[in-house]
């Protein structure tokens, strides 16, 4: 049986219903299974009419399959979307972010360091693949690795073997969906300096030093898929004093247009691609930083995610 049905009456006498299924606190995996529910009760009820999921709240994710599923929703907190195409019926609001329940799930949030690292291994490497065969490989603890990949199962970007491998990882919403807990200028330790004859003169410099560097943000997309001409140049380095002063470059207060980055972790020096003289970071790392970025950096971002889906041999282990 159907949870509900809401019929709908136009001023002309057109109807039209919404074949409701309520859940309290979905997940996007849940989301999923609710829909293939939702649909056989249609059939076996033998009833027209446009799915609608009911919640007490939806996360982003879930509100994202929903969209991408052409399916209404509506939960307590304000998330609204109700949409027909005959008759016309366009109805959306924005209710809470986050959930204001707790939540019983034992990871919530990508921050921090072990997750970032995880989510790098995921996301970088080809399934199918052991969850143990892979946290030996990238240096990722087992229980971190396995905390991620519940999560980012239960938000619908992951598909797990009845042995507990992974078997397909949607790797471009998983790096979105990182991207909603890390931020390049807050995840890492960011300072500002100035290279006084510009970022040509900078680019000769970075083919000449020994330093461990990698390239991010705009610069880096530049490599992969040109847009626009770079302003600041963004680089992930061990030490910023060190390098700085190796590569000649004035710290600076305001007027910036190089950004030295200490990482949250060495991972942004792994799986890293050389173009000419320059490293740049992995695709992932480069895509999660645009994604957060100022200005043009999101609509970046957008593109180099486009540029990895059809060169996906070029950066996927």
């Amino acid at each position: 049986m159907v949870d509900a049905v809401f019929t709908l009456t136009t001023s002309r006498g057109e109807r039209f219903s919404y074949i409701a299924e309520a859940q309290r606190l979905p997940t996007a995996r849940s989301i999923v299974n609710a829909l293939e529910q939702n649909n056989g009760h249609i059939e076996n009820d033998n009833r027209s009419g446009r799915a609608l999921i009911v919640a007490d709240y939806l996360s982003p994710r879930s509100r994202q399959v929903l969209v991408g599923s052409n399916v209404s929703y509506i939960d307590t907190t304000g998330n609204i979307r109700i949409n027909n195409d005959d008759p016309g019926l366009f109805i959306e609001a924005s209710g809470a972010h986050t959930s204001p329940w707790t939540e019983t799930a034992p990871l919530r949030s990508l921050k921090g360091r072990g997750a970032g690292r995880a989510v790098r291994a995921l996301v970088d490497t080809r399934p199918p693949f052991g969850v143990r065969e892979l946290g030996l490989r990238a240096n990722v603890p087992i229980a971190t690795l396995s905390r991620v990949i519940e999560l980012l199962e239960r938000d619908a970007l992951l598909v797990r073997a009845d042995d507990g491998g992974v078997l397909s990882v949607d790797w471009a919403n998983a790096i979105r969906r990182w991207s909603q807990d890390h931020e390049l200028r807050k995840s890492n330790t960011v300072d500002s300096y100035l290279e006084p004859r510009g970022l040509a003169a900078l680019r000769d410099k970075l083919s000449q030093t020994q330093s461990a560097y990698a390239i991010t943000s705009s610069l880096a997309a530049d490599q992969f898929s040109p847009i626009a001409p770079t302003q600041v140049a963004a680089i992930y380095v061990r030490n910023s004093g060190v390098f700085a002063k190796e590569v000649g470059l004035r710290p600076v207060d305001s007027g910036a247009n190089v950004l030295l980055i200490e990482p949250f972790d060495k991972v942004v020096f792994e799986r890293t691609m050389r173009f000419g003289e320059l490293v740049t970071a992995a695709p992932s790392q480069v895509a999660v930083d645009l994604l957060t970025g100022p200005g043009r950096e999101p609509s970046e971002g957008e593109e180099l995610l486009r540029w990895m889906k059809e060169n996906v041999d070029a950066w996927q282990a």
